[in-house]
């Protein structure tokens, strides 16, 4: 189930996300509009993700885990009817619900299943599966586009329904393993300031690469057709940041030298840049495939250190996980919004200026945070 799941839940997602925009440009709609639809879909997921997760550690796992696949199937099904740049808006915010409902509480779930050493390897499962789907969703989303419009929200329907069948009849609640005597117990930051120090700097790190990658994925498709690129090259260039996270998880889950190690955040984040100033300075299509690696390198490094010390650190794990979707979330809200509105004001390259800016802002300030940390051995 952590392994099947993530990567079937989103391969859905990352068909539905490329074709919205697309669907979005093919309906006339300006680049605030092509923001919107990740700041709607992502402003319900931050604003319920907390409270789901509350829900979660309330009521139990199971039926919202059940729920989320069933509701985005349902606005996949919708969205191959919408004719108008609203219908899409209206479904992004469906797509929210889907995504708050879902998330914490499998995360939460997952979290459940083993303590100490096999956590994070959990994680780096979980990881590598959902990223796994962003592999082939875009291209495949951009195939099925070039082909029909309606083609791809047809494919994320059907795989989110069969999901909701499948998970009805297999999922069940679990209750925390306690961890086994002789399993050595790993230091525990929250014990020391410097462990929940260096966790709000990766929540504001987090924050800052999934405003990244939003503007990544709903904005650079104006850009690419501009440029005369195909639907189905804009699709494998998409690609590019999840064959990034897949590599990148890969490595981490095999090591814990990232764990609470300053020096690898502030290396991942150097790289994200490098990638910006790639997409703002060049037009050549390996070029942005260069990019787009990058900014996935970065993400995997703080997606997986953000869920992972949220679980190890927060007693309640529904309520962590919620607070680590609201954060990423809140990124995935704003990113979208200024960048369009700096793409529809100041051209189609101004939101990587935007994201270097919000870059270099958020270093100063884990820097801050951070500056006295020793790591914990």
């Amino acid at each position: 189930m952590i392994i099947a799941v993530p990567f079937w839940m989103d391969l859905s997602a990352s068909v539905f996300y490329l074709a919205a925009p697309l669907l979005v440009i093919h309906l006339g709609g300006n680049p605030i509009e092509l923001g919107l639809i990740g700041t709607i879909s992502a402003s319900v997921h931050m604003i319920l993700a907390h409270l789901t997760g509350r829900l979660s550690d309330r009521f139990g796992r199971r039926v919202l885990m059940v729920a989320g696949p069933l509701v985005f199937g349902i606005s996949c099904l919708m969205a191959t009817q919408v004719g108008s740049v609203k219908g899409v808006l209206a479904l992004a915010a469906l797509n929210g619900l889907s995504m708050a409902i879902f998330w914490p509480a499998f995360q939460a779930w997952i979290a459940e299943a083993r303590n100490g050493a096999g956590l994070a390897r959990n994680i780096g499962s979980f990881n590598m599966s959902w990223t796994a789907s962003h592999l082939i969703g875009p291209t495949l989303s951009g195939l099925l586009f070039g082909l029909h419009s309606r083609l791809p929200f047809f494919l994320a329907a059907a795989l989110c329904l069969s999901l909701f069948l499948v998970m009805w009849a297999s999922v069940s609640e679990r209750t925390p393993q306690p961890l086994p005597e002789k399993e050595p117990v790993p230091s525990e930051p929250e014990d020391f300031p410097e462990g929940r120090t260096f966790l709000y700097a990766i929540w504001i790190a987090n924050f800052a690469s999934f405003f990244i990658l939003a503007n990544a994925r709903y904005q650079f498709p104006k850009l690419a057709l501009d440029l005369t690129l195909s639907p189905s090259m804009i699709g494998l260039l998409m690609s590019c940041i999840g064959l990034a996270q897949f590599l990148g998880f890969f490595f981490l889950r095999g090591t814990e030298r990232w764990h609470f190690n300053k020096h690898f955040l502030m290396g991942s984040q150097i790289l994200a840049a490098v990638g910006l100033f790639f997409i703002l300075f060049f037009n050549q299509t390996p070029i942005f495939a260069s990019a787009f690696i990058m900014l996935g390198l970065c993400a995997s490094l703080t997606y997986y250190s953000s869920l992972y010390y949220t679980v190890r650190l927060v007693k309640k794990k529904g309520k962590g996980t919620g607070l680590h979707e609201s954060i990423l979330g809140c990124g995935v809200v704003l990113g979208p919004l200024l960048g369009g509105v700096m793409a529809h004001s100041a051209g189609l390259r101004a939101p990587y200026v935007l994201c270097l800016g919000v870059l270099g802002l958020v270093i100063i300030i884990e820097l801050s945070l951070i500056r006295r940390f020793r790591r914990l051995e």
